[in-house]
């Protein structure tokens, strides 16, 4: 097997895991937001925490593998539309989270552990928007 697919490969496979498991746990959430339970919503939360560690290994992945066949391959050049629009979308998608997903979480979780019920609906509502 060839240096290209394998980093192919492992471009595929963690960005099955990146999307999917993004795409997973917006579906749970809907699930846990319509019910009145906080500390469903808590553990969810903290779950939530620890699967986006690892939707965040596979991010870096996906981008480092795809930057790599690009260096690779001597058919795909940065200066292509979809190389570049996909390194695009990447920035968005890392901006959208790091700058709103992740603050939002972290203020629903306080006031949830804080018995604050109506203040962490009040921001999963504006989250759900998002999602």
């Amino acid at each position: 097997m060839t240096l290209y697919k394998t980093l192919l490969f492992f471009h595929i496979l963690t960005m099955a895991v990146w999307v999917g498991g993004n795409i997973l746990l917006a579906f749970i959430w809907g699930r846990v937001a319509a019910t009145r339970d906080a500390q469903l919503k808590v553990r969810f939360d903290r779950v939530a925490g620890i699967a986006g560690t690892i939707l965040v290994a596979s991010a870096i992945i996906v981008l480092g593998t795809g930057i790599g066949m690009v260096l690779e391959s001597e058919a795909v050049e940065l200066s292509q539309t979809w190389v570049w629009l996909g390194l695009a979308l990447f920035g968005v998608s890392l901006i959208i989270g790091v700058a709103y997903y992740a603050p939002q979480s972290a203020k629903i979780l306080a006031a949830l552990e804080a018995g604050d019920s109506e203040a962490a609906d009040r921001r999963t509502k504006r989250f759900d928007i998002m999602v």
